[in-house]
């Protein structure tokens, strides 16, 4: 009978896992419940209890390149289609706040609402529905995926000290953590939420 563990330490320091995380992290923009990541996080806990630093440089190469495919697919789809971001056209929540700041704040706009549960869909397709400049897009784009991917790497190596190497282990604080960020976004995004009314006034 296979173990588990060594079936999932083959599979996280496998060749092939930097191209299909950077997959992942491309189909995660539409599809946000792609599992792209904890796979980023429990790698990069892997690598670095191995101690190979090249492996980390090179998933973190892939979350970036993955990050701004999804995002460039996210934007043509949003500039020809407006069901795209029909949810962006409500009076609150994220889309709407997009709405107000992509062409004044793009950078910040897209950076802000990237940690946030599908804020990634709602400020990159709202920005080729509001026909963003290009110019603009990108510089915003490019920050918004070094900010992301620097931010999912480093939890990864903060991860991998406790997780010491154990591929099940790198694989469950992946998931925890995964949870915990989105937790702690969506919280925000809550509150923030509820305070607008009072600023407001």
């Amino acid at each position: 009978m296979t173990d588990p563990s060594a079936l999932i330490g083959y599979l996280l320091q496998s060749p092939w896992l930097v191209p299909l995380l950077a997959v992942a992290v491309m189909c995660d923009g539409p599809f946000p419940f792609l599992p792209s990541e904890p796979v980023l996080f429990s790698a990069t806990a892997a690598a670095l209890a191995d101690g190979d630093r090249w492996r980390i440089v090179a998933l973190f190469g892939a979350a970036v390149v993955g990050s701004l495919l999804g995002d460039a697919v996210l934007y043509g789809a949003g500039r020809s289609s407006h069901s795209v971001v029909r949810g962006a056209r409500r009076g609150d929540g994220t889309g709407a706040w997009v709405r107000r700041h992509l062409h004044r704040r793009p950078v910040a706009a897209l950076v802000a609402t990237r940690l946030l549960p599908g804020g990634r869909l709602a400020s990159v397709s709202a920005a080729g529905r509001v026909r963003l400049p290009l110019r603009a897009f990108l510089p915003a784009t490019v920050a918004s995926a070094l900010v992301w991917s620097t931010w999912m790497t480093g939890i990864g190596v903060l991860v991998g000290p406790i997780t010491r190497g154990d591929p099940l282990m790198s694989v469950l604080a992946g998931v925890v953590l995964a949870a915990l960020v989105a937790s702690a976004a969506a919280a925000a995004k809550a509150l923030l939420r509820l305070r607008r009314p009072v600023v407001a006034v």
